[in-house]
């Protein structure tokens, strides 16, 4: 299961999409690496799922594979206003193609996975966030978009997956700590990193089993690209780097931002080859800041 979420952060004038999620699977055990938030090939939007993965990775998967062959998607000449109605077409369409159902079943299980589909749109020249969900009484797939509740507080974030009432209180909490909440109203209007550093501590507690690993964070950005980032984890003291729930091995080297958890700074990885060269004095202009990992790296 999952505890995802999306907001708009305004720092220093500059508003930008973050989407996390933790890394948790479930089947019987926990396997606490699995991707939950993907790019596209246009870049102005990335998905996210929580829930059952039997439906989520398909459907995701189609929805990237229908992107990336058709021209207009790709080049993002149709906007996401377009492509959010399609998406919910495309899962309600291959809902209806499963078959060969259990004996004494009439149609299929409902898909308990939510999606949250989050970019931004060219033509409205705004972030625009939604949640994608089954609905059991329509037989299909629907669309919400991020809720603006007058005095809610919190009218720039949505959330889905478990936990999310204790999710909702933790980061009122911590709003109201730091002077950004007061009463019900955001003051500014401004979110930073809080939601991430409430979906750190939830995993770090141990108290919620159906979230956990390192988180995934992807940023949408106005200029309309979208960048994973890599986490330091369970802190930057371990030197070990997560990128998309998946912790790199000992000899690669991230060549996304790395973000310590817990000072909420962003950092550059760098090889244990260009340490030596650096120790050295050598001239920039013979690092190679283009490679993953090199053969002594590799040994």
């Amino acid at each position: 299961m999952t505890l995802c979420m999306a907001w708009i952060r305004s720092i220093g004038g500059i508003r930008e999409l973050v989407i996390a999620t933790d890394s948790r699977l479930r089947f019987g055990c926990a396997w606490d690496c699995g991707p939950k938030v993907f790019s596209t090939p246009r870049s102005d939007l990335a998905i996210a799922f929580a829930g059952d993965t039997l439906y989520a990775y398909p459907l995701i998967l189609h929805l990237i594979a229908t992107i990336q062959h058709h021209s207009k998607l790709r080049s993002r000449a149709m906007d996401l206003f377009e492509l959010r109605g399609h998406a919910v077409r495309i899962f309600s369409h291959l809902h209806k193609l499963i078959s060969d159902l259990p004996k004494g079943q009439a149609q299929a299980d409902e898909p308990d996975t939510r999606f949250i589909l989050a970019g931004y749109s060219w033509k409205k020249k705004r972030f625009v966030v939604w949640t994608i969900r089954y609905e059991s009484y329509l037989h299909r797939f629907t669309f919400s978009p991020l809720t603006q509740k007058p005095n809610s507080g919190l009218t720039h974030i949505g959330m889905t997956g478990d936990y999310v009432s204790d999710a909702k209180a933790l980061l009122a909490r911590k709003l109201k700590e730091k002077g950004k909440l007061k009463g019900k109203e955001l003051v500014d209007e401004s979110l930073d990193f809080e939601p991430l550093e409430v979906l750190r501590d939830m995993i770090r507690s141990g108290k919620y089993n159906r979230i956990g690993g390192a988180p995934q964070i992807f940023k949408v950005y106005e200029h309309m690209n979208c960048e994973p980032y890599a986490v330091y984890w369970p802190n930057r003291k371990s030197g070990k780097v997560a990128l998309l729930g998946r912790p790199l091995l000992p000899y690669e080297v991230s060549q996304r931002l790395v973000l310590d958890p817990d000072a909420l700074t962003t950092h550059i990885e760098i090889s244990k080859n260009m340490k030596s060269k650096i120790s050295k004095e050598v001239q920039p202009a013979e690092f190679r800041a283009d490679s993953i990992f090199t053969s002594e790296d590799i040994g």
